[in-house]
């Protein structure tokens, strides 16, 4: 069985957008893709990321996920750092 490559788009927001310097990463993938998976991928590829590594928080189809949540192309993928309020 030969693997298929697809495209997920994460989107940015908070610091974790000012630090990658734009709204939107695009990830390939081979189906299936854990949400670890991408946040190795995002941080390889916007190393400035790393140190909020461990706090980014990651949503799919505005829902919190774990890293252990599957990924697919027709996922909205949300990546930011925690926010608080005051």
């Amino acid at each position: 069985m030969s693997d298929v490559r697809n495209i997920v788009r994460v989107q940015l927001f908070a610091a974790a957008r000012d630090i990658a310097g734009r709204e939107v990463v695009e990830l390939e993938i081979v189906r299936p893709t854990e949400i670890a998976t991408l946040r190795k991928q995002l941080l390889e590829m916007v190393p400035g990321l790393q140190p909020l590594a461990n706090a980014l928080l990651w949503a799919v189809n505005n829902e919190y996920v774990r890293d252990d949540r599957v990924v697919g192309p027709s996922d909205a993928v949300a990546c930011f750092p925690p926010v608080s309020g005051g």
